[in-house]
Formats: structure tokens, C-alpha cells, sequence
């Protein structure tokens, strides 16, 4: 049978099913692009707050960019390979009561599975007994109740004053509360912002990793990638950003700013006016927090976990840490340090990440430390991109969050898990603050299409 020979041009039934094949993925990012001109929106900051502010212009129509630093989106919310498996260093689970991000995340097909409720409790190798889980839930109860009821005088010193001097389990739920959640000692936390703090506990996790997923969320959106804005100068209608190494500044009429506190708070990104003297002071009332993430391999479960279990050893028996143990059912567990253990990790890297996890096992579950010979960890304090984990107010700082949702300069929105009074410091806080901050700058520019 005789073929008539392709036309030139001509789509056949395989290119036909390619190219529309092609046209239905994720639109990638527009990574490293020069971008010069006006845009409605300007959103500098590319992680989950930054992410769901573009999401949010995008949905109105509006002309926008978003700007991210580094070379990738997704800022604390990291996935990374470590020992065959897909790991979160950084942000690891949300709340799905608490946000839109879990109805996102199935809008674009991702798999959201439950995280175990609870803690287990480990004393001298094995876990505690029943009365040990009692003490545990009534110390945190009371440590809580005495906070709230100082915060309800309008005081507001420091946590550790309120709780007291503890011992045991009592101790240990010192510990959750300020270095293990915080990143700091109690000595050095408001009392009224570890009370704003309370909300619901993360119970959902991404089967391929948080990070994957916030990147994900940012695949379609117009971005520009090693892009960091040096300057923000008020220009009356318009407010222009000055790029590091490329010459034409971008001009927007409204712009979200959804880098880390302590990136601002460093003078990393500076204003033209500077900023408010409260607002300024606010920032220097709300110091980083260090919290830092190893991943290690654990064959064999030697202490029977179930899979994604949490794990918190008295105090007193360990380094203070909190194990996530057989991450999505392997045998790869991480364990995060914080204050003065992740400051270490921070600073000198895997080799303090090592000697801490096998210190860790072999204190808290008489573990043998040789079992461990390779660990992968974050360093999110000695990234000057993030300069810590999350920020947490000062004693007698606690009120001065609430500037962080004013609107600066006319046309600046301030957006990041540090914006929010209630649930700061979470994923579901960062992404429902970037929505918040896209929903007060759509007001400025109009809702309608450009």
C-alpha cells in the first residue's frame, strides 16, 4: 500500500497526541527570565506565602510576577532524596482545618494522607507507662492554663517565669513548648505570643513531600528565579524594586513581600523610605527561632514505630529533640533539634548533625550509636536567605505581631507564618497570610482582569 509522503508542516496522529500531551502539563517556572516593567503585583518571596498570593492575583487576572531569591520556589518547605526516599527538611505537615491548602493540593491531583494523633513517650530505652503519658498531658495542660491566665492580666513575661523551675515530664513539655516549637528557651519567649499561638495540630501530610507539594502549587505561576530585590522605593503610584545584577527595576502598584522576618529584620531587604519606627521595632521584637532537621537511616524499627510516629524522650535522658520516626513507612526517620542544638547543626554542619543523632539514640533509646554513619540535615540558620526557622516575640513583645498585618507605605503587604497572631509559625499560617495579603492588594488594584 502506497504512503503519500508528509507534507511539510503536516500534524500527524502521533505529533497531534504530543503536543497536546505537552500542552496539558504544569507550565514550568520561568526560571532565571528578565523581567522588566509595571505589573499590577509584584509578590517578592517565592515559599508557601509567597506562592499563595501569586495563586490568588492569577485567579483575579491580574498582571503580576513573583520573585523568588533563590533557584527554586518553595522556601522552608524543602523535599529532598535522602536514602532512596522523599524527605521534608523544614515544613512537614499542615493543618487541614486551618487553610485552603489541602483543597488546593487535590485541585492539582496531589495525595494527602493523615498524620498519626499523639506522641509517644520513651524513659530509659522503652516506652513509658501509662501514668508517664498522664503526668506528660497534665503538665502541658497546667503549663498552658497558667500562661493564659497571666496573658489575660495584659502582662506579658517571660514563659519560663510562668511556668517555673520542672523537672521530669513536666520538663519535657517545657521543652515542646519553647526550643522543640519555638526554636528558643522559655526564658526568651513572650508569654502572650505562645498563648496567640494556639491552633490545630498539623494532620496531614503530602505523600511526596511538602516541599514537592508548595512547589507544586507554584508550577503555573509566572515566576522569576534568582531574583532578589535589594531595595523597595515608594515612587508615590507606583512602587519600584531594584533587582541585584539586573538594571531595569520592575514597577508595581502594589507589592507583597513575603520574605522571612529575619531577612528584613537584617536589612537584607531594605525600604526607601525606611520602615516605621513600630513597625522596624516590631521586627527587632520578634527574633529568629532555630529549629533544624536530620535525616538519618534506621533498619530493622527497633523501637516499633508506626509509620510517621512522633517521639518525645524525657527530659533530662537526652538531647532535647522531637523524632518523626519510618517516614511514609520506611526505615528513615528525622529527628529536629532546636535553640542551642540546631544553632550547632547551623553552624558546623553534618558532622554536629551525626554526633547528636547517635548522642540521641544511644541516651534516649540505649541504641548503638554506630548504627547511624550518614546523616542529611538542614541549615536553615546559616542560609541568608532564611537567617533561622521562624520567629517568636520577645517577653513584652508579644502585642506587636498584630503591625505586621498593617498596610505599609500605601501599597505593601506584609505576608509570611510570622504575619498571623494566631498559629504563627506554620505552614497553614504562611499560606493563609499570603491569600489574606492578595486579597487586600486585589483591593487596591481592582479585582478585574488588567
Amino acid at each position: 500500500m502506497n504512503r503519500s509522503p508528509s507534507r511539510p508542516g503536516a500534524l500527524s496522529r502521533r505529533r497531534f497526541l504530543a503536543a497536546t500531551s505537552a500542552a496539558l502539563l504544569p507550565m514550568p517556572a520561568l526560571a532565571q527570565a528578565q523581567y522588566a516593567g509595571d505589573v499590577d503585583v509584584a509578590i517578592v518571596g517565592g515559599g508557601a506565602a509567597g506562592i499563595a498570593a501569586a495563586r490568588k492575583i492569577a485567579e483575579a487576572g491580574r498582571n503580576y510576577v513573583l520573585l523568588e531569591a533563590g533557584s527554586a520556589l518553595g522556601g522552608r518547605a524543602r523535599t529532598v532524596s535522602a536514602f532512596g526516599q522523599d524527605i521534608d527538611l523544614g515544613a512537614s505537615g499542615f493543618a487541614r482545618t486551618d487553610s485552603t491548602l489541602a483543597a488546593a493540593a487535590q485541585a492539582m491531583g496531589s495525595e494527602i494522607t493523615p498524620l498519626p494523633s499523639g506522641r509517644r513517650l520513651f524513659l530509659d530505652g522503652r516506652e513509658a507507662h501509662e501514668s508517664a503519658y498522664d503526668a506528660f498531658s497534665v503538665a502541658l495542660g497546667k503549663a498552658r492554663r497558667d500562661m493564659l491566665a497571666v496573658a489575660d492580666t495584659n502582662k506579658d513575661p517571660a514563659a519560663a517565669t510562668v511556668i517555673g523551675p520542672v523537672d521530669g515530664w513536666a520538663a519535657t513539655s517545657a521543652q515542646l513548648i519553647g526550643p522543640l516549637s519555638a526554636g528558643r528557651a522559655l526564658a526568651s519567649l513572650s508569654t502572650l505570643d505562645l498563648v496567640q499561638r494556639e491552633a490545630p495540630p498539623d494532620d496531614a501530610t503530602s505523600v511526596k513531600g511538602i516541599g514537592a507539594l508548595i512547589e507544586t502549587l507554584g508550577s503555573r505561576l509566572n515566576v522569576q528565579t534568582g531574583a532578589a530585590v535589594s531595595v523597595i522605593t515608594n515612587a508615590g503610584r507606583f512602587h519600584t524594586l531594584t533587582l541585584r545584577g539586573q538594571r531595569a527595576p520592575i514597577r508595581a502598584r502594589a507589592i507583597i513581600v513575603a520574605v522571612p522576618a529575619p531577612v528584613i529584620a537584617a536589612g537584607a531587604l531594605r525600604f526607601n523610605p525606611v520602615l516605621p519606627p513600630r513597625l522596624a521595632a516590631a521586627f527587632r521584637g520578634v527574633p529568629a527561632g532555630f529549629l533544624e532537621q536530620v535525616v538519618f537511616r534506621l533498619p530493622r524499627n527497633p523501637l516499633g514505630l508506626q509509620p510517621n510516629e512522633t517521639v518525645l524522650a524525657r527530659a533530662g535522658t537526652a538531647p532535647p529533640a522531637l523524632l518523626r520516626g519510618r517516614i511514609n513507612g520506611g526505615d528513615v526517620h528525622v529527628l529536629t533539634f532546636g535553640d542551642a542544638q540546631a544553632r550547632e547543626i547551623a553552624e558546623k554542619g553534618e558532622a554536629a548533625a551525626l554526633n547528636l543523632v547517635r548522642t540521641y539514640l544511644a541516651t534516649a533509646f540505649e541504641l548503638d550509636a554506630d548504627a547511624v554513619s550518614e546523616v542529611v540535615c538542614s541549615r536553615w540558620g546559616a542560609d541568608p536567605l532564611f537567617r533561622g526557622a521562624l520567629v517568636a516575640a520577645s517577653p513584652g513583645q508579644g502585642a506587636q505581631r498584630r503591625l505586621f498585618a498593617d498596610t505599609v507605605q500605601n501599597r505593601i503587604f506584609l505576608a509570611g507564618d510570622y504575619v498571623p497572631t494566631r498559629g504563627w509559625g506554620t505552614l497553614a499560617a504562611a499560606w493563609s497570610s499570603g491569600e489574606a495579603a492578595a486579597a487586600r492588594a486585589l483591593r487596591l488594584v481592582g479585582d478585574g482582569p488588567a
